[in-house]
C-alpha cells in the first residue's frame, strides 16, 4: 500500500519536472517578431477612430428672417390734432353758435357795409359822386353828369349794377331800374306822400316800414336800387312778381347784390317784403348771405354790428 503512493508520488514528481523544463524552454527560445511586437504594442494602444472629412458644404441659402415670437406691439394711433379754439366774440365764433359756417373776412367799416335802417339813420348824408345809367338798360355807357332820364346811383356800384342788369336782358328778360339815389329831401317828400295816401304817420302798416323816414333809407345811402321788368307807379308785390325778379333774386349776389327784404324777414329788418329792392355790399359777402338766407342785419351782427 506504502509503495503505490510512493510511486504515485514519484510519477506527479517527474511530470511537474517535465512541464517547468518544456516552459523554460519556450520563454528562452521563442523570440517574438518585431511584427508581433508592434501588434501586442499597438493592442495595448488606446484605438483612435480618425474622423472622416467633412462633405463639400452646398450654397448656403439666403438666411431666413428672424422670426419673432413676440406679438408685434399695436401701432399707437397718433392723437388727433386739436381744432384751434374759436373766440365765441369772433365772426366765426358767433357764426358757429348759429349753426353758420365761418363769414368772410372784411373790414365791417368798409363803405359798402354801412347798415341803414328805422334804427340807424345816416342824417342828411349824401355820396359824394353819383353815376346815371339808362333805366332799361339798353346802353352800356355810364354816365357822371346829371341826367334826370337816368336812374342815379353811387359812382362806385354803377359798374356791378349795369352788368347785373345787361345779365338779365342778356337771359331774355326786361329789366327796369326804377328808383337809385334819392336826397335826404327827396325821401322827405316821398315819406309824406305814401302816409297820406296810406292813412298812416309813422311809415307803418301792420307794424311794418312800407316808406323810410329821411335819413333811415338805403335809397338815400345810393347803395341800391329798385329793379322792376317795367315802370310801375306803385310797387306791390302782387303786382310786380315776374320771371324778371325771379331772375334777379337767383342771380343778384353774382354781382354783388343781395335781395334786401325778403320775405319772412319783417321782424328783423322792420320792412314789408320787397321784392324788387337790391342792394350793393360786394361779391364775397352777398354769396355768404344768400346761401345762408340772411339779410343784412343778420349778416352785420356776426361782426358786432347791432
Amino acid at each position: 500500500m506504502k509503495g503505490h503512493f510512493l510511486a504515485r508520488f514519484l510519477m506527479a514528481l517527474l511530470v511537474l519536472a517535465v512541464f517547468g523544463a518544456y516552459s523554460y524552454y519556450r520563454a528562452a527560445y521563442t523570440p517574438y517578431s518585431d511584427e508581433l511586437e508592434a501588434a501586442r504594442r499597438a493592442s495595448e494602444s488606446p484605438i483612435v477612430i480618425a474622423a472622416a472629412p467633412a462633405p463639400e458644404a452646398a450654397p448656403s441659402a439666403p438666411a431666413a428672417e428672424p422670426v419673432s415670437l413676440t406679438p408685434p406691439a399695436s401701432e399707437t394711433t397718433p392723437e388727433p390734432t386739436p381744432e384751434p379754439t374759436v373766440d365765441p366774440d369772433s365772426p366765426a365764433g358767433r357764426a358757429a353758435a348759429l349753426g353758420l359756417p365761418a363769414p368772410p373776412e372784411i373790414d365791417v367799416t368798409s363803405w359798402e357795409y354801412t347798415l341803414v335802417n328805422g334804427d340807424h339813420s345816416i342824417g342828411q348824408y349824401a355820396p359824394e359822386q353819383l353815376a346815371y345809367l339808362h333805366q332799361t338798360a339798353e346802353a352800356d355807357d355810364i354816365q357822371t353828369s346829371y341826367n334826370a332820364n337816368r336812374c342815379p346811383v353811387d359812382a362806385r356800384i354803377a359798374q356791378p349794377l349795369l352788368d347785373f342788369a345787361l345779365g338779365c336782358r342778356e337771359a331774355g328778360l326786361p329789366v327796369y331800374l326804377s328808383s337809385g339815389y334819392r336826397s335826404y329831401n327827396d325821401q322827405a317828400a316821398n315819406f309824406r306822400r305814401i302816409c297820406e295816401n296810406n292813412g298812416i304817420s309813422d311809415g307803418k302798416i301792420n307794424g311794418y316800414y312800407v316808406t323810410m323816414p329821411a335819413g333811415c333809407s338805403e335809397h338815400q345811402l345810393a347803395l341800391c336800387c329798385d329793379i322792376t321788368d317795367k315802370y310801375y307807379a306803385t310797387k306791390r308785390d302782387d303786382k310786380v312778381a315776374s320771371p324778371t325778379i325771379a331772375w334777379l333774386q337767383e342771380h343778384c349776389a353774382e354781382y354783388g347784390f343781395i335781395h334786401r327784404f325778403p320775405d319772412g324777414k319783417q321782424e328783423i329788418t322792420g320792412v314789408m317784403n320787397e321784392s324788387w329792392h337790391f342792394r350793393y355790399v360786394g361779391v364775397e359777402a352777398a354769396t355768404y348771405i344768400m346761401e345762408n338766407h340772411l339779410v343784412l342785419e343778420e349778416f352785420l351782427a356776426l361782426y358786432g354790428v347791432e
